[in-house]
């Protein structure tokens, strides 16, 4: 049911943007009706169809079944567009990154540790998909296209997801929760969160704080400045309802990266004008946030006792496993299924005897280990780790360059927001391992990846040269008689 119900959804969301548009309905606003449609549909947990799936008891942050994704059908349209509207004019992949993706593929599917092989596949599949996907899609929409669709995309996601998330825990229509996701569970303890179309509390806050810095990122470059203000706010209103408490510092985290990177990135990152103006005001103003009306989040110290305790836990496991093989790991979305086969050797009990909580092996073995970074240097090793990490400082810090060399707002925002999903993963990717998988990947691989398209960046200086062109060619084929007429015309 939940499924049908996702279908009748994104049924009606189509119909709504055809039907708004009527007569009006064009060649560009349909490709953006059609990327609206699409961003709508990432935000759906079950919308997925496994087609061939492993046998086992555990399953990576990435699952243990080979899955149809939305974006597989979106790229057959997009195949489509491509033959019949550019008559196959593409770009040229980046060979570099074709040789990076086929080393990294090479490297942790030959991995002679890996002891479930078939869910590295897996994984491996579903990133060569979704590069691909990503390679027709830049190729098949303009920059402005981009940016429309999105933007229709997340408003409607954002209004789903505050409605749901009003109708519980607020309202607490507890059937509401498993509308969406007939597996949808909150958390163990007497602190609830609005699990929204994501399944959990975790989930939602970690979707929610990508569209705030989305909704952030248009109202900064003031495109739809109002209709973006309302929509970050209540993009706000879902993380704090979703009461996840690393999704909330996340975000406040990549609101201040935000504001020193772009609002004042004539100023240096550490000079007293960034200080000053920038971070010690939204500083401010976020510990007066989390001491007041969010305080409730931080309140409960037994539960945050419980959530350290169990995470150090885990993280001791991750130890374990990085001392085992630290240079190449044990394989992409394979933590889980190796610490099971070898986690009669591991004490929890000696290493945290003061912990009075549940059986250790509850949590231990079900659960990926909350933190991304933990999760990649034990299934990739130091060899596939660290220019991961380093991909990321990188991005940050050519932040500014790609903005100062672009005058395309629709091109910054793709960039504002890829900054902000960056600093979510390096904060929030340190308690959780909901960054990791393929329903948060959607989103936040599309921004990063759109944000360093070259192309993207320059479509702007391509369309003011064609109008100027255009004027210099009407000027100079004019007709002596045209003069006159044209010199009278309002410029």
């Amino acid at each position: 049911m939940d499924r049908v119900l996702i279908f009748v959804t994104l049924g009606f969301a189509l119909m709504f943007f055809v039907m708004r548009e009527g007569a009006r309905l064009t060649k560009a606003r349909l490709y953006e009706i059609i990327i609206a449609i699409y961003t709508f549909s990432c935000c759906f947990t079950r919308l997925y169809l496994p087609v061939l799936k492993v046998s086992t008891e555990t399953e990576g942050s990435f699952g243990a079944s080979l899955a149809i994704w939305p974006f597989y059908a979106l790229s057959l349209l997009l195949i489509w567009i491509v033959a019949r509207e550019k008559q196959w004019r593409i770009r040229r992949p980046n060979i570099w990154l074709f040789f990076i993706f086929s080393a990294y593929a090479a490297y942790t599917l030959l991995n002679p540790y890996d002891v479930s092989r078939m869910q590295t596949v897996f994984a491996v599949f579903y990133l060569l998909a979704f590069a691909v996907f990503m390679y027709l899609f830049a190729n098949s929409f303009s920059v402005k296209n981009v940016i429309n669709g999105i933007f229709m995309g997340l408003a409607i996601t954002v209004i789903l997801h505050a409605f749901l998330a009003f109708c519980y825990p607020v309202l607490d229509m507890e059937p509401v929760m498993k509308l969406f996701d007939k597996e949808a569970a909150t958390r163990n303890d007497d602190r609830v969160g609005a699990v929204g179309t994501m399944g959990h509390p975790n989930g939602l806050g970690t979707y929610a704080s990508y569209y705030f810095t989305f909704f952030a990122a248009c109202f900064i470059t003031a495109y739809k400045r109002r209709a973006s203000g309302i929509y970050a706010a209540l993009s706000f209103v879902v993380i704090v309802l979703s009461a996840s408490r690393s999704a909330l510092l996340a975000t406040g985290v990549a609101l201040v990266a935000i504001v020193v990177y772009y609002v004042y990135r004539r100023y240096k990152l550490l000079s007293l004008q960034s200080i000053f103006k920038g971070i010690i005001p939204l500083a401010i103003a976020i510990a007066l946030l989390l001491m007041g009306p969010l305080s409730f989040l931080f309140s409960d110290v037994d539960n945050l006792d419980e959530m350290t305790t169990s995470r150090l836990m885990h993280y001791y496991c991750g130890y374990e496993i990085f001392e085992d093989h630290p240079l190449v790991g044990v394989g992409l979305n394979d933590h889980l299924s190796y610490l099971v086969e070898n986690g009669s050797a591991m004490m929890f009990e000696q290493i945290f005897d003061a912990a009075d909580i549940f059986q250790p092996e509850e949590f231990m073995f079900s659960n990926p280990i909350h933190n991304i970074w933990i999760i990649l240097i034990d299934e990739l090793g130091l060899i596939g780790f660290l220019p991961i990490l380093a991909f990321i400082f990188w991005y940050i810090g050519t932040f500014k360059r790609r903005i100062r060399h672009s005058q395309n707002r629709y091109y910054n925002i793709l960039n504002i927001t890829g900054l902000g999903i960056a600093f979510c993963l390096l904060v929030q990717g340190n308690s959780d391992w909901a960054p990791l998988t393929p329903q948060m990947l959607n989103l936040s691989l599309m921004f990063i990846a759109l944000s360093l398209n070259r192309h993207y960046a320059a479509e702007i200086h391509t369309e003011f040269e064609t109008v100027e062109a255009e004027k210099r060619h009407s000027l100079a084929t004019a007709q002596p008689e045209d003069e006159e007429a044209l010199s009278t015309q309002p410029s």
